[in-house]
């Protein structure tokens, strides 16, 4: 085995100015500066908060990433800082070092390839210091790279033993598991050899460039033979791969995609998401409008999935985006991106977005966990835009300002306004149409005034205050290098209920099947079922509204209520009925799609009431009968889309 240099942990905290270089150049941001005699621009925007955009995810949403070289990790009270920032998604092990990473137990952890590791960094104390006091989700990158004796690749094995400990031992519920990091860094294209990589032993550039056991081809096939022991142990995880929007590593999608729909096919088992890292580049202005482009990065992944991606999940496959960041931290100017690009990312339906990273971003690299910009641009974010609330389409005149409009689960509507002007106050006119809203609401403030000349962190927190004289059509001046949001409830009269109480037929938009109690049951616990409608009492659902559109539904024939099996909020979980109990996992939201059709939001979880997707397929109205219903992350989609007929 030839050997490698050392990686140190400094060459992985700064694993993305390595990619920036090999992708070109880097130009440092530049500091805040402000007119002494600031002026004034204008910006029109307009919300329709009837429209439909991506949902923030109802859990593992507002994520960062954690690395085992770093120092204060454990920092007590860190877990509970990132609950009181909004955060509920961690990463771990870290970047690049996932690949250098030996899962052997979760309190026995190593390293290869001369990394560093913090100690108390171990998965035990992960689990036990930030996930259990945060209530947030994980995220794990399992070692494609390198093997535990660090002579060889990365193996199956222990991938599934992590799986077996984490969720079958422990029940940890990990639901997120990334089969290794940026492995198209691995050294098969010329100048990307940042990735630790042992299918290829000799680590000298001429073994490796266009070595096709480096290739996208070979990651695909042996992602799936990952995929296929993890899921053997717990097939309710989800397992993901990482493609690439850069322009210098060809054929990477294709080739990885195409090769591993070939290896899974036949076996049942499924790819659940792709996996985007963003580190945009450029100066201060620049990257501050890199926000804009999210829609494009979505696209080109979509894009891929549809013509790579040949199993029949394809328009069900998530995008997760495991490392973004702005280009330095400190100071307000990595606030203004968090706050817009975390928005950004969930209006084109990305299920997670992962701050990198923990220490040395979201807070400073300290023992004291004081919270930097980006902390405080995911508490702001997530004031308005709560896990379950739906993102609506949002324009603005001016390209600095940036707005973005939120319908929540509650039914009241939430306006984002960023100020990318470093030196001018904007004036914004706003129209809200699609919702009736009151002219009273709560207004949140955090930017430039909050920032000492020159301070890296904050000396206050995001202002909250009540605001008169709004409703559809409003003005507020939103200061310089500042984010102000605005969330108005609807009138009352908007607030009807939108299914009266009453007998229905409930049936689903893509299968034009209905629910059904099966085979008549009168027993708690029956999972409910799609069937063809019939006019039978099984199929006759009584609405009874309980304020501000949350319903309860009972059979008509059994008298048990439409229940999320074990009060469960994970997505997947079955639905059910049981005794009314008048708890949240039996209550529902009403939210109108037009057209006659609502979706159906779990109270408790957040997630929709809908068919199955690897079921119901894309598009079919097709659907054996007898199918089981569940909860899902919202989606929009026409499987989560139902009708009330009496």
């Amino acid at each position: 085995m030839m050997s490698s240099p050392s990686y140190s942990s400094q060459q992985a905290a700064r694993s993305h100015a390595v990619r920036m270089f090999a992708l070109g150049a880097i130009l440092l941001g530049c500091g805040l500066v402000t007119s002494p005699l600031a002026a004034q621009t204008s910006a029109n925007v307009s919300i329709n908060a009837a429209s439909n955009m991506g949902s923030v995810p109802s859990q593992g949403g507002y994520g960062v990433g954690s690395s085992v070289y770093d120092g204060y990790m454990t920092n007590q009270g860190l877990g509970a800082a990132l609950k009181t920032g909004g955060f509920n998604a961690i990463r771990y092990p870290g970047g690049s070092y996932a690949d250098i990473f030996n899962f052997i137990s979760g309190s026995n952890n190593t390293l290869n390839n001369g990394g560093y590791f913090a100690p108390g960094d171990t998965f035990d104390n992960w689990i036990a210091d930030l996930i259990r006091p945060s209530g947030a989700k994980g995220v794990i990158t399992i070692n494609y790279g390198s093997n535990t004796t660090n002579n060889g690749p990365g193996t199956t094995s222990t991938a599934a033993s992590w799986v077996q400990y984490a969720n079958i031992t422990n029940n940890d519920g990990i639901l997120y598991w990334e089969i290794g990091n940026e492995i198209y860094g691995n050294g098969y294209y010329s100048g990307f050899n940042w990735e630790y990589d042992l299918h290829v032993l000799n680590q000298t550039a001429s073994a490796r460039v266009g070595n096709s056991a480096l290739s996208p081809s070979a990651y695909g096939t042996n992602a799936a033979a990952f995929i296929k022991a993890m899921k053997a142990v717990d097939p309710n995880i989800k397992c993901g791969v990482y493609l690439s929007t850069s322009p210098y590593v060809p054929g990477w999608n294709q080739g990885v995609l195409t090769a591993l729909s070939s290896a899974l096919q036949g076996s049942g088992y499924t790819l659940d998401f792709v996996i985007d890292h963003w580190y945009p580049n450029g100066t201060d202005a620049q990257v501050l409008a890199a926000p804009a482009t999210v829609s494009s990065e979505i696209s080109t992944f979509r894009s891929a999935i549809q013509q790579y991606y040949t199993l029949g999940n394809g328009s069900q496959i998530q995008i997760l985006v495991t490392e973004a960041a702005a280009n330095r931290n400190g100071g307000l100017y990595p606030y203004l991106f968090t706050a817009d690009q975390y928005l950004s990312w969930f209006e084109q339906g990305a299920s997670n977005v992962d701050y990198q990273e923990l220490n040395s971003g979201v807070f400073e690299d300290s023992s004291t966990n004081t919270p930097d910009g980006p902390w405080y641009g995911v508490q702001f974010d997530s004031l308005v835009a709560r896990p379950g609330d739906r993102l609506v389409s949002a324009s603005s005149s001016n390209s600095l300002l940036r707005a973005h409009g939120v319908r929540r689960s509650d039914g009241q509507v939430g306006v984002v306004l960023i100020n990318d002007d470093p030196n001018n106050s904007t004036t914004v006119s706003i129209s809200v149409s699609g919702a009736a809203l009151s002219t009273i609401g709560t207004k949140y403030t955090f930017g430039n005034a909050n920032f000492s000349p020159g301070a890296n962190t904050p000396n206050s927190g995001i202002g909250s205050s009540s605001i008169s004289g709004v409703g559809n059509n409003f003005s507020i001046t939103v200061p310089a290098y500042t984010s102000v949001a605005v969330v108005i409830p609807q009138t009352s009269t908007n607030t009807a209920n939108l299914i009266a109480n009453g007998n229905y037929i409930i049936s689903n938009y893509q299968t034009g099947l209905t629910i059904d109690d099966y085979g008549f049951s009168k027993t708690a616990g029956t999972y409910l079922d799609m069937w063809p409608a019939t006019g039978g009492s099984n199929q006759t659902w009584t609405v009874t509204n309980l304020g501000n559109n949350y319903i309860y539904l009972t059979s008509a024939y059994s008298g048990l209520a439409m229940d999320v099996y074990g009060g469960s909020t994970s997505s997947g979980a079955k639905i059910d009925q049981w005794y009314w109990s008048n708890t949240s996992n039996q209550i529902w939201k009403v939210v109108s799609m037009g057209n006659g059709n609502y979706e159906l939001l779990s109270q408790k979880s957040g997630l929709a009431l809908g068919v199955p997707a690897a079921i119901s397929g894309s598009g079919s109205r097709t659907l054996l009968n007898g199918t089981g219903l569940d909860q899902e992350t919202v989606t929009g989609a026409a499987n989560q889309l139902w009708s009330f007929n009496n």
